[in-house]
């Protein structure tokens, strides 16, 4: 049987956690590639602000690591933007870190971009150093 296509846009804890689910009744149901536009695998965002404050390191918060796609058949495309979504022809584009263009082709999309924050407008909100998450 030839497996499905399934393309993950956002590589952040809900996306990975609904790729996770769907591999525990049927680990060889789909062919899965995940676009995330972060250079690393995904993590607990949650604990970000320990992060921050320097308290723990990003590895700390990693949920997944890098061969744990491995482990499971997972195509990963880190630090790629998707730059578009093809719904004629079925595929994804994405640029990656090193400005060339990947495309994959899905029977199935899984769109898990999460958010941007908000900036209110304050004066100093442009500084170096000023951040929003």
């Amino acid at each position: 049987m030839k497996k499905m296509k399934l393309v993950l846009v956002g590589n952040g804890m809900a996306g990975v956690r609904t790729i996770e689910e769907l591999l525990k009744p049927a680990p060889d149901l789909y062919d899965i590639t995940g676009f995330g536009a972060e250079p690393h695998g995904n993590y607990n965002r949650i604990l970000l602000s320990p992060v921050l404050a320097g308290e723990m390191t990003i590895q700390d918060i990693i949920l997944n690591d890098l061969q744990w796609y491995a482990d499971n058949g997972i195509t990963l495309h880190l630090g790629a933007r998707v730059t578009r979504i093809d719904r004629h022809n079925r595929s994804v584009i994405a640029t990656d870190r090193n400005g060339e263009t990947v495309t994959a082709n899905y029977d199935r999309l899984l769109i898990a971009t999460g958010s941007t924050p908000f900036m209110p407008p304050f004066p100093g909100r442009d500084l170096p150093g000023v951040i929003s998450y």
